[in-house]
């Protein structure tokens, strides 16, 4: 579900900067956030086969 949420949100990012809306700072925040909710979720223990409950 992470990647359902993180990659339009990269998307957008890329397409903003490479169209020069936007400077490359908010590339680099778009990442951070990705990053963010990979410890989140790894953290949560999502994703993780040893984590199912009977």
């Amino acid at each position: 579900m992470m990647i359902a949420c993180c990659i339009p949100t990269l998307v957008i990012a890329i397409v903003l900067v490479a169209t020069g809306v936007v400077n490359s700072g908010f590339l680099i925040a778009a990442v951070g956030c990705t990053a963010m909710m990979a410890i989140m979720m790894r953290g949560m223990g999502h994703g993780d086969s040893s984590m199912r409950h009977p």
